[in-house]
C-alpha cells in the first residue's frame, strides 16, 4: 500500500494518478486498491464542491493571492497524512496498524468536506447548525461517498465517520487527523502562508516531520490523571523547530486569519445571512429578494443535506445582485457592501482604551469591562445600535498550559527529555512566554458619524 512506503518505495510503485501542487509539488497516487478508492473520492460531486470554496474565505479582500480552495488543502492534508503515517510505521514496527492508518489517511483527506460558504464565515453567521464537523459526517454516512468507502472495504465509511464524532477511542492513528502535529495544520500553515504571500508563520516541515517519536502522555483535567494516550512528541533536537512552529501559528492569526478587515467582511456577512433567515421565518423570503427555489432560501428553510450541498461560494456570490435589490433596506445594503468591498471601518477598543500603549494588564481589562457595560447600555436605549456597531471579540491562547480536559484536547506539545515527554513549555522559555492575545473591535460605516461618536464618547467614559 503506497501510503505506507517511504518515497524511495513509492518510484517502484506504479502511478494511477498525480497533480502538481503549489506547497507539496508532485502529489501521486499509486495503483493501488486504497488509492484508487481515494481517487474516486476526489471525483465525487461532493468533494468537486470543495473547488468552490475558498480555504480562507474573504481572505482574498487583503491578500490577493489567497484565493485557493478547500479542494487544495484536503489534497495536500491527505499527503500529509501519508507522510505521518510512514512516520508511524518507520517508529512502530511491527506494531504499526496499516487498517487504522488507512482509516486515518482518509479521515485526513475528507476532513473538511462539510464546509460551507465561506468555510468559517459561514459556520459562525448561522451558528449550530452550521458546524462543518456534523455535515462531514453526513456526507461520509448518507451519500454515494459510504459506497465508495464500503465497497474498498466493508464498515469502512463507520470507521472514518467515528474519527469526527468521537466515537473511538483515541490513539495515535487519530493523532494524524487531530492533535497539535496532525495533517490539517501542518498542511494549512504553509499552505496560508504562501498563497496570503505573508513571510510569517514559517515552519521547518521536513525537520519536524523527521524528529516525531511516539510515545504516551497522560492526559486529565485539574490536574488530575485519568488516561494515557499514544501520540506524536518531538525528538531532543526539534527545540527550535518546536519554538518556531508555536510561534508560526501564533502570528499567522493576528496577522492573517483576524486581520480587520477579513473579520469586517465577516462580521458583515453574518449580518446579511441573519437578515435573510429572519425573513424566511417570518414567512417574507419575497422581502429579500431571493426566488423560492434558490440554494440559500432552500438550505435556509429544511436545512436537509441535500441543500446544504448545493451551497458553495459561487452560490453566494452569484445572490449578491439580487439581493442588493432586496425590499430590505438592510439586506440591500450589506449586498452591496460586500460586493464591491465597501466595508465597516474597524475601531480597536483594546488600543483605544489604552491611548494606544498599554493593552494588557488588570488596568486596561478593567477598562474593557467598564467599556463593555457602558456599549451595553447603550443597545438597550437605542436598539438600532445592534446592526449598526458590529462587534467583533475573540481571543487566542497560542499555547495552553494546562492538562487536557478530554482524551482528544491534546493541546501540548511534548519533547523528550531523557527519553521522557516533557511539557515544550518547560524546556523552551519562549513558549512559557507565550500570553493569550485578545481581539475586541467594533465596526461601523465610515458615513455612520452619529454612532461613532457615541463609541468614542463611551471609551472616554470608560478610560475615567
Amino acid at each position: 500500500m503506497a501510503i505506507l512506503t517511504t518515497s524511495a518505495k513509492m518510484n517502484r510503485i506504479t502511478m494511477f494518478q498525480r497533480l502538481r501542487d503549489p506547497v507539496h509539488d508532485l502529489i501521486e497516487f499509486a495503483d493501488t486498491p486504497f488509492e484508487r478508492m481515494i481517487w474516486s473520492l476526489l471525483e465525487t460531486p461532493q468533494f468537486q464542491r470543495l473547488r468552490r470554496i475558498r480555504q480562507l474565505g474573504f481572505s482574498d479582500f487583503v491578500f490577493p493571492g489567497a484565493t485557493h480552495s478547500r479542494f487544495s488543502h484536503s489534497v495536500g492534508v491527505f499527503h500529509t497524512a501519508r507522510i505521518l503515517c510512514s512516520v508511524l510505521k518507520e517508529k512502530l514496527g511491527g506494531d504499526f496498524n496499516p487498517h487504522r492508518a488507512e482509516v486515518a489517511a482518509c479521515a485526513a483527506l475528507i476532513h473538511d468536506l462539510g464546509h460551507g460558504p465561506f468555510s468559517h464565515a459561514f459556520e459562525s453567521a448561522l451558528g449550530e447548525e452550521g458546524r462543518h464537523e456534523e455535515w462531514t459526517a453526513k456526507f461520509i454516512t448518507e451519500t454515494s461517498i459510504a459506497d465508495l468507502m464500503n465497497g474498498f472495504r466493508r464498515g469502512f465509511s463507520d470507521e472514518v465517520a467515528a474519527i469526527f464524532t468521537s466515537e473511538s477511542s483515541p490513539d495515535i492513528y487519530s493523532s494524524i487527523v487531530s492533535s497539535q502535529f496532525d495533517a490539517d495544520r501542518l498542511d494549512y500553515m504553509r499552505r496560508d502562508r504562501l498563497m496570503s504571500g505573508t513571510q510569517l508563520g514559517g515552519i521547518d516541515f521536513t525537520w519536524l516531520t523527521r524528529n516525531l517519536e511516539v510515545r504516551n502522555i497522560e492526559i486529565g483535567s485539574d490536574d488530575q490523571q485519568f488516561a494515557e494516550v499514544s501520540t506524536f512528541v518531538l525528538g531532543p533536537k526539534a527545540l527550535w523547530a518546536g519554538e518556531s512552529y508555536v510561534l508560526s501559528l501564533f502570528h499567522l492569526y493576528p496577522a492573517v486569519y483576524l486581520h480587520k478587515t477579513t473579520r469586517g467582511a465577516e462580521k458583515l456577512f453574518s449580518e446579511l445571512m441573519q437578515s435573510i433567515k429572519g425573513l424566511i421565518a417570518e414567512g417574507r423570503i419575497d422581502h429579500a429578494g431571493l426566488p423560492a427555489n434558490h440554494p440559500l432560501v432552500k438550505y435556509l428553510r429544511e436545512g436537509s443535506l441535500e441543500a446544504y450541498s448545493q451551497l458553495d461560494d459561487t452560490v453566494i456570490w452569484g445572490a449578491l445582485a439580487m439581493l442588493s435589490q432586496s425590499a430590505d433596506s438592510s439586506i440591500a445594503e450589506s449586498a452591496n457592501r460586500l460586493r464591491f468591498r465597501n466595508l465597516y471601518k474597524a475601531i480597536d477598543v483594546r488600543t483605544g482604551l489604552g491611548d494606544g500603549r498599554l493593552n494588557s494588564g488588570e488596568e486596561i481589562e478593567q477598562r474593557v469591562l467598564r467599556f463593555k457595560r457602558l456599549l451595553s447600555e447603550s443597545f438597550k436605549a437605542d436598539q438600532s445600535l445592534v446592526h449598526r456597531i458590529l462587534i467583533d471579540r475573540f481571543e487566542r491562547n497560542p499555547y495552553k498550559q494546562r492538562g487536557y480536559e478530554t482524551p482528544k484536547g491534546i493541546e501540548r506539545i511534548h519533547i523528550l527529555e531523557n527519553d521522557k515527554p516533557i511539557d515544550l513549555a518547560r524546556v523552551s522559555n519562549v513558549v512559557a512566554a507565550l500570553k493569550p492575545f485578545h481581539v475586541f473591535r467594533l465596526y461601523i460605516a465610515d458615513e455612520d458619524g452619529r454612532a461613532k461618536q457615541q463609541v468614542l464618547d463611551l471609551m472616554n467614559e470608560a478610560r475615567r
